[in-house]
């Protein structure tokens, strides 16, 4: 295996024939849908095709060469699939182009998949964490990961368990797609703490090993890169810092959709103020837009308080 450079990351892609063929049939959906959908945004297709991006580049660059040498080139692979393609992929929201376009006997059937008990069992996002949680600890505190590099179908697995745990959770987090009712912003908030705390403890876990729990990754002859226990402990670093700081992200996109939400919900607030400032002889269609608005509305205040003292 030759060393791992910036050259040889660019270059170097091995891409395994299902992950190619199932790629290439989820653009060739999600593009027939968008050509058959009404106004569909293109931010959407924008963000669905960079989680294809993302995955393809997981799956079949240097990334996944690399993984099968370097535990830490592993712990890369595992945050693109497991965090940052489920994110991109969820914010394109293919289920939702997918029930804007079924027709006839197919969009009866999704409805009659979408409302049995195990499709509402597995899209609760107590389960996604659940799954979350296995697939992680599952992978890496385990002989798993072991069986994984000596089998590459196990590993193929492995990847796609990745996906589909990280997008369940994240489809729980981010209410983009319409999987089920949204928990409150607060309780996904509270979702991702948990979430983080596996990551750090896997994290923690693997730096804090005293010997090579894979003997697959020190048994590849190499005369570059860290030792293998270095390798695993940068791996373990990677989770923790990696890990946690994804979950983070996650948690500002939710808190800033969540402030964003509060503000549409000023619309009683400003009719109030727009109310007294008609009371107080005002035209009804006056433009109480901006400043306006605010300083009627904080009129409105005094003005309740001055009737409370009296």
């Amino acid at each position: 295996m030759s060393p791992l450079t910036w050259h040889s990351l660019l270059i170097t892609w091995n891409m395994p024939v299902a992950a190619g063929v199932l790629l290439g049939v989820a653009a060739l959906a999600y593009a027939g849908g968008v050509a058959k959908a009404t106004r569909w945004p293109v931010s959407r297709t924008i963000w669905f095709f960079a989680g294809l991006t993302v995955t393809t580049v997981a799956t079949g660059g240097a990334v996944e060469v690399y993984s099968d040498v370097l535990f830490s080139m592993h712990m890369a692979q595992h945050l693109l699939l497991i965090m940052v393609a489920p994110a991109f992929l969820v914010f394109g929201r293919p289920a939702e182009l997918l029930r804007v376009t079924a027709r006839g006997g197919l969009r009866r059937a999704l409805s009659g998949v979408a409302n049995s008990r195990w499709a509402v069992l597995g899209t609760h996002p107590l389960t996604a964490f659940a799954l979350y949680t296995a697939v992680v600890v599952g992978t890496h505190l385990t002989p798993f990961q072991q069986s994984a590099l000596i089998h590459p179908w196990l590993h193929g697995l492995e990847e796609f368990a990745y996906l589909a745990s990280g997008y369940l959770l994240l489809a729980a987090v981010l209410p983009h797609e319409p999987l089920r009712r949204p928990w409150p912003p607060l309780l996904r908030l509270l979702l991702l703490l948990p979430g983080m705390a596996v990551d750090t403890v896997v994290g923690i876990s693997l730096m804090m090993t005293p010997a090579e729990p894979f003997p697959a990754y020190a048994a590849i002859p190499r005369t570059w890169g860290p030792a293998p226990l270095q390798d695993l402990h940068w791996g373990g670093a990677i989770m923790w810092v990696g890990g946690d700081a994804l979950m983070a992200a996650v948690a500002i996109v939710v808190i800033t959709d969540w402030v964003r939400t509060q503000a549409t919900d000023l619309g009683p607030w400003l009719n109030a103020a727009r109310r007294s400032a008609i009371g107080r002889g005002l035209d009804e269609n006056a433009d109480l837009d901006g400043e306006e608005a605010l300083r009627a509305y904080n009129e409105m205040l005094a003005a309740l308080a001055r009737d409370n003292r009296r």
